[in-house]
Order: structure tokens, then sequence, then C-alpha cells
């Protein structure tokens, strides 16, 4: 019998859906933290300043007016006043709110004045009788009521219920942590900000220091990774540098004598190759990839998509064509005679570089002599996709490459067990990219854009959330966007894409549109790596707010691969915090500020996914912000690892059981 059937308040029911979330137990009832809090207090009106995000009483004046702007987009607007103060207050989205609200009714609103004190945006509405001051926790557990899961864990800690210790009392003392039993009153039932924040800070160091020993253990199992020495053919090297037409930038010359150096060493390597959108790592790649087939090897290189796989492969072949280099492309779209003599001449070592997808992984695929593997755009692919590829080959080396990138200080934090390259600069001659947040009403001064711009024989991305239209959401799909569009462009002229589309069609498409024989391309964000068209110049991308910044900075990266002027539109509905978020993309086309700026907001897992990227997934820690924690975690885990305490010990356990795999895995 669980221990949970005997706390009062819990019923099978409940105590079913615990399970399902995998809480079995008093204990981990208790180490059930809520997910995130709301530190409720209202502001006096006199206090209040612009743009100030602020919770207000205020009676209402009038009666609600409702404005529908297109579907799923209404705004609701009433007066309103405040000591004596009135002014106007719009809320998007909540006009089921208006037949509660009317002259001489009580509310808490949140949200800010704009720009002068007769207009308050808001993002919240509250009958003042409802509203709750002081710190709110918030469990989020399913649909579990949050004031059940409250109510029984306030009777627990009534009650006195404790539970073991997990750290050594050496870190507790040195580190100033809270003990767990102290840290679970704090974190459930905080008197003030403080015991919050002290509660919160003894969460991220225990999360930072099961990451920290993790990191220590991958470096000392990495010391033993081997691998052959390529003796490549430098002057080949160095002749092909020579005749590419374009000099290498700094940072494309620092990468590739990084690269080389490793290839020339008897260790593995484990190498990530990041840079900003644009700034060249496809062709560190394929010299990369001369090299290795100079030294008799073969490689790999994965995509996660079938447009940045047949992208590489143009590129590959246009760069390697003269050079007696076989180059393949394998696919799942590969028909299944050409698939069997691919796999055949790979077996046999005909084929020099195999470029691919996920099919590259296959069980059949029997490389000769693999050498070097490579995979783009690394953290879209799971733990189990890279492990296989790599062990195609007797510990072939490794490049990794992104276009997502991050602080030096967090990739080395993340990546423990690579060493890192960077390119920062871009390629000479490109301009930057004007980028603009539009609000959707402005949405006509943008069609004049699209018309100048397509009037000097450029074209357009317009990207869109979603591929069908869908009753519940506001968000634009391309379907909708392309019959808005073709009431003022030329369908002729227009096409979309998605990934609903079979793999033949989606290649015709992209063939079209770099043809120039499509000036509008309306699609998803599938376009987001793999697509380079010179000619392309003008962005538009719907509701823009429900993409992360760094998912529009690789969007954004689709044009202004030229020296011809570009333009960046995104298109939002009026969120405050959105408008705010949006901005930074008007002011940089820095991808490190900007990826920096996203993993402030959103941490590490969300911008590159928990299981993708080898990425923890952390519910307190932030490692951009907690850099100074990690440092700390960092040195304390070398003590653990050489410590005989016995919760050192246990922590050791714990995180070796988790390592299958130490290749950024």
């Amino acid at each position: 019998m669980s221990d949970l059937e005997k706390v009062n308040g819990l019923g099978p029911k409940t105590i079913k859906k615990l399970n399902d979330l995998s809480i079995n137990s008093i204990e981990d009832l208790l180490l059930c933290f809520p997910k995130s809090y709301k530190i409720q207090k209202k502001t006096p009106i006199e206090q209040v300043k612009i743009n100030q995000v602020v919770s207000i009483d205020v009676e209402v004046l009038s009666k609600a007016t409702i404005f529908f702007f297109r579907k799923n987009l209404s705004k609701l607007t009433f007066k309103a006043q405040s000591q004596g103060q009135s002014f106007r207050i719009d809320i998007f989205n909540r006009h089921y709110l208006s037949s509660q609200i009317y002259p001489s009714v009580k509310l808490v609103v949140t949200g800010r004045f704009k720009e002068r004190f007769n207009a308050f945006t808001a993002s919240d509405i509250v009958l003042e009788k409802n509203y709750e001051e002081g710190i709110i926790a918030q469990y989020q557990l399913g649909d579990i009521n949050d004031g059940r899961i409250k109510k029984v864990i306030h009777q627990l800690l009534i009650d006195n219920i404790l539970i073991n210790e997990t750290l050594p009392k050496e870190l507790l003392v040195s580190r100033k942590l809270e003990p767990i039993n102290q840290l679970i009153r704090y974190i459930h039932i905080p008197n003030d900000e403080m015991e919050l924040s002290r509660a919160i800070y003894r969460l991220k160091y225990e999360e930072l220091i099961l990451f920290a020993l993790r990191i220590e253990l991958i470096k000392g199992l990495q010391k033993s990774s081997q691998s052959f020495i390529k003796h490549y053919n430098i002057d080949l090297v160095k002749d092909f540098i020579k005749e590419i037409g374009f000099e290498l930038t700094k940072g494309q010359k620092e990468a590739t004598n990084e690269i080389f150096r490793d290839l020339r060493s008897s260790k593995q390597m484990n190498r990530l190759l990041q840079g900003d959108v644009g700034s060249g790592k496809t062709i560190v790649a394929v010299l990369a990839s001369l090299a290795v087939v100079s030294a008799k090897s073969q490689v790999a290189i994965m995509a996660p998509t079938l447009v940045l796989a047949h992208q590489h492969y143009l590129v590959f072949e246009k760069y390697l064509k003269t050079y007696n280099v076989n180059i393949a492309l394998l696919t799942s779209e590969s028909p299944a005679k050409e698939k069997r003599q691919i796999l055949s001449d790979i077996s046999n070592h005909k084929i020099d570089i195999i470029i691919g997808t996920h099919a590259l992984i296959q069980e059949n695929i029997e490389f000769l002599n693999l050498g070097l593997a490579i995979i783009d755009e690394q953290h879209r692919f799971g733990v189990e996709q890279r492990k296989k590829l790599r062990q195609k080959g007797y510990y072939p080396d490794l490049l990794l490459m992104s276009a997502t990138p991050i602080p030096r200080s967090l990739a080395i934090s993340i990546f423990e067990s690579s060493d890192i390259s960077q390119i920062t600069e871009k390629p000479l001659g490109r301009k930057s990219i004007i980028t603009k947040v539009y609000e959707y009403s402005q949405i006509k001064s943008i069609y004049q854009l699209i018309r100048l711009e397509i009037n000097l024989n450029h074209q357009v991305y317009v990207v869109c959330p979603l591929i069908e239209e869908s009753q519940n959401s506001n968000r634009f799909s391309t379907e909708e966007v392309y019959q808005l569009l073709s009431k003022k462009f030329d369908p002729n002229l227009m096409d979309i894409l998605h990934g609903k589309l079979s793999d033949k069609d989606k290649i015709k498409i992209l063939n079209r549109f770099q043809k120039n024989q499509i000036k509008i391309l309306v699609s998803t964000s599938l376009i987001e790596v793999g697509v380079h068209v010179d000619n392309a110049t003008t962005m538009l991308i719907m509701n823009a707010n429900t993409f992360g910044l760094a998912q529009l900075h690789q969007l954004r990266g689709r044009i202004g691969r030229s020296d011809l002027q570009s333009y960046c539109c995104l298109i939002v509905d009026d969120g405050l915090e959105d408008l705010d978020r949006l901005s930074i993309l008007e002011n940089t086309d820095d991808g490190f500020k900007i990826s920096e700026y996203d993993l402030k907001l959103r941490g590490p897992g969300e911008v590159f996914g928990n299981n993708q990227a080898g990425v923890p997934k952390f519910n307190f820690a932030n490692l951009i912000e907690d850099e100074a924690l990690l440092k700390n975690a960092l040195k304390d885990a070398q003590k653990i690892i050489s410590s005989e305490d016995k919760k050192s010990k246990e922590l050791y356990d714990k995180v070796f059981q988790t390592i299958e795999s130490y290749h950024l895995d």
C-alpha cells in the first residue's frame, strides 16, 4: 500500500493522477515543488510610471465594448478610474468578460500605461473580491486543483513529516544552503520573498551540483577516447582554399586550423563548431571533409531535414566536383534501386562523402572506413541518433555544427566533453537586415514593401506558425495567409511550403524559388535551415511572438545573404511582453547576444530542447543567470568525487548511473 493512501484529503482518483506524474510517496509529494510563483501586490496609482507593469485598483465607469479584428483576435475596451484619475482600459482576447464589466464594478487590473496615462493595456483582470495579495504558489499538476495540493502539503508540514538530507553537510555549511526540511517549508509556504529566495538558491545549487558532477565524470571518461591519425594532403587543401573565389574570414581560418590539429591527433576529435547565421560554417565542413577524404577515409554528414541535406549536397558538389571526390545523397525518399546501389558503394568505399538525413543511421548501412562524422544542427537529433552515427565507424572523429550560437561560457558548461570553435563574424559585403516589429493593424504598409521588392525582381518569404487553420487558435496558417496575399498579389507568383508535402514536392518548390519562378513563398518554419537564396530580400513572420528569439534569428538568416538590402517584418498581436521581447531583434543582428537574451528568458532546455541537445532540464537554475553558481558547483564536484563522505558517494553513484555515453549525450 502506498503511504499516500494514509494522507487525509487524497482520494483514490487523485492518488492515481499523482502516480501518473511519478509522485508515489509522501516524500515525492513534499519534493513536488511549485512550477512557478505569482507575487501579487497592488500599486497606488500615484506611484505608477509609464511602461511599468503594475496591478492597480479601478472602478468601472462604462460598459465594455468589443472589437473583432480577425478570427480569434478581439479587444475589450472600457473606461475606469482609480483615485479620481480616469482612463481607458484595453485587454485582448477576453471578450467573455464583458458581462462582468459595467459601471461601479471594482476590479484589479494588471498591465501598464504604454505611452500616456490615458490608456492602460491590461494582461489580466480580476474582480477585486477575488484578488489575492502575497506569494501565490502554482503547482500545475495537470487537472489536480492547486488548492487541494496546497492544503495536503500544508497539513504534512504541520504534522512535521521529515525527509532525509541529500547533500553533504560540508557543502551545506560552505555554501550556506538551507537544510532540506527547512527548504521544503520555505518553498511551499514562504512567509516572504526572502524565504522564497533562500529556498530557490538551495534548489538551484542542488541542480547545478548534479550537473557539475556529470561534467567532471564525462571529462574523466573522455581522456581514454582514441582515434586514427588522419594523414591528409595539406597541399591539396591549400590549393582548394586558393581556388574557392573568396578569402576565408578570421573565424573560419581559426576553426579550420583547430579541426585540422584534431585530425592530426591520435585523440578522437569531439568538437562543436558554432557560428551565427550565414557565418560560413559549411565551407569549414567542406575543408575538413576534403582533408579526411585525402587521407583515404570516408565522411558522413547528417542533417535533420531533407531541405538542409539537399542544400549541403548541392554545396559539396559545387566545391568538390573537380577534386575527384565521390559524393552521394541518401534520404528516406531515395528510390529503392538507387538506395541499394548507394549502400553497396558505401560499404566498398566507392563513395567518399555521404550526405543524408536520419536515413544514414539505418542498420543496413556499413562503412568500410568512416573517418569523420559531421552532425549539422546537432541539437535537433536525439541522444540515440547521434550515438548510432558515431558507431558506424571505429572511433571516427566527430564534428558537431550549430547555427544557434551560445556564449562560450555556457557552451563550455554544456559541452564540457567537447572542444569548441566559434565563428563570430559574417563574410564581407553583407548588410545588416532592417528589422521592425509591427502590430497586425499595420499590415497594409508591409504590403507596400512587398510590392516594392517584387518590382525590383526580389523575392519574399512569409513564415506562419501553422499549416492549416485552427478553430481554437488565433495563429496564422499558411493556407489563410496564402488566401490573404492572393487578393493583393498574383497567385501565379506564389506557392506554399510545409512539412506535410512530400520530400519530392518540397525540393520542386524550393528549386522554383531558387530560380526566381516564385516571388512569394508562404511557408512554415521549415525554411529555418538549409534554404539559401541570395535574391530573397524580405521576410514576414506572422505571429512572431509565438517563436523563440533564437528561432526568429535563424529564420531571419534566410535573407541578407548577399549585398542587397534586406527587411524582416515581425507581425504580432498587441501583447506588451511580446513587443518588449522582440525589440532586441530590431536593435541587433548579433546571434550571440540574441541567444544569450533568449536563454535568460527561457533557459537552454526551451531553446535547444531538453531531449535533443544533452541539455539538462533545470526547474530552477539558469545556466546564463547562474554562471557564478555553476563555477562554484564545478569546484565542489571535484571535491565530492574524491571524498569518502557517505552523502558524497551517494551523489557520485546517482550521477554515474545516468552516464551511458559521453559524447555530449
